[in-house]
């Protein structure tokens, strides 16, 4: 009898709504650590078809009390992977990441390697390599992957954009700066897990994400077909000519 294994290899650490995107330590940094891990069991449906062997990854987000909020199969070789995976994922729990102290809510990726038999492991530590994973999907029939902006019939159009709230008061304390939100475009033009990226000004991220995270888009699609595309959206917080007083410009 074939024995069932899988590797998990848990990616770089990126924090959402107040520092993101952690590829070297930050002072005051804790990073988010398993409580509970359940890992997926090989779906042996796909066994009685003579599929041997599979990947996916897995983007999730987890808030301030280690729980997970969402969770997001961006890439994988079958369905059914991805079905088991992101269920598992949805069970674990986690000691949340703190910055200075205070708990913090996070975006991460998991990637799961299913075999049949033995194992092979799969590290995806640095963004290099899993734009190479990502790019060997593109070979394999049934894969699915999230589509560059270049592929996408156009590009998706905002049907609802608030700006962020800028209170007078952080413009007052010296809050100035730019903040970049990266975030998914789901096949329904909904945003999925935005996080911003390293060294932000925590307070104007804070803002960035919640202004993000009310966005909805047209559908992106590519020739023809709704798909899953990664995007990315600036934000200029400057203060106005009049005291104590800004505003944040979309760009």
């Amino acid at each position: 009898m074939h024995t069932l294994t899988r590797m998990v290899s848990l990616l770089v650490l990126t924090v959402a709504a107040t520092a993101a995107g952690q590829t070297r330590p930050m002072a005051g940094f804790e990073q988010l650590r398993i409580r509970n891990q359940d890992l997926p069991p090989f779906p042996f449906e796909l066994v009685q078809t003579g599929v041997r062997e599979g990947q996916v990854c897995i983007a999730f987000s987890v808030d301030v009390a280690g729980k997970v909020d969402d969770g997001l199969a961006i890439a994988y070789t079958h369905p059914e992977f991805a079905r088991v995976a992101l269920a598992a994922v949805q069970r674990w729990t986690f000691e949340p990441a703190r910055l200075s102290g205070q708990a913090i809510a996070t975006a991460t990726e998991v990637t799961f390697n299913f075999e049949v038999q033995g194992t092979v492991v799969v590290s995806l530590t640095a963004a290099e390599s899993i734009n190479a994973w990502l790019n060997k999907l593109h070979q394999i029939n049934e894969s699915y992957f999230p589509r560059t902006l270049r592929e996408l019939d156009r590009i998706p159009t905002p049907l609802v954009a608030p700006a962020p709230s800028y209170p007078s008061t952080l413009a007052a304390r010296g809050h100035v700066g730019d903040v970049n939100v990266n975030f998914y475009i789901d096949e329904t033009g909904t945003v999925r897990l935005p996080a911003v990226e390293p060294n932000t000004d925590p307070d104007l991220a804070a803002l960035a994400v919640v202004a993000i995270q009310q966005w909805k888009f047209e559908p992106p699609t590519c020739q023809g077909r709704r798909v899953l595309t990664k995007t990315s959206q600036l934000f200029r917080f400057r203060p106005t000519s009049a005291p104590a007083a800004g505003a944040a410009e979309k760009s």
